[in-house]
């Protein structure tokens, strides 16, 4: 399993409109993208602009495949930071 971590920044007055965007663009790549598993949205505890994502794959090859050819649209108020790849050595929390 691969997790990946993304940071925006999201323009002040947009959060709302931009949870509402990473929502549904989360359910269509589930349902669209082999090996796609979710994300988390998270918001760092420090006040801030930025916005976390932590998304799920099942192989790096499955993710890869995605970024080749992710469909959607960007977000026009929000800046992607960046976008780190992780390899899930040992994963213990519980799922919904």
């Amino acid at each position: 399993m691969v997790r990946v971590i993304y940071r925006w920044r999201v323009e002040e007055g947009r959060r709302e409109e931009f949870i509402r965007w990473w929502h549904e663009g989360t359910l269509r790549i589930r349902a669209h993208h082999s090996g796609a598993l979710g994300s988390t949205l998270c918001e760092p505890t420090a006040a801030g602009d930025h916005l976390v994502g932590i998304a799920r794959w099942e192989t790096l090859d499955d993710l890869t495949l995605f970024w080749q050819k992710p469909g959607g649209a960007d977000f026009p108020a929000a800046v992607m930071e960046s976008a780190e790849i992780l390899e899930e050595v040992h994963h213990l929390t519980e799922e919904d």
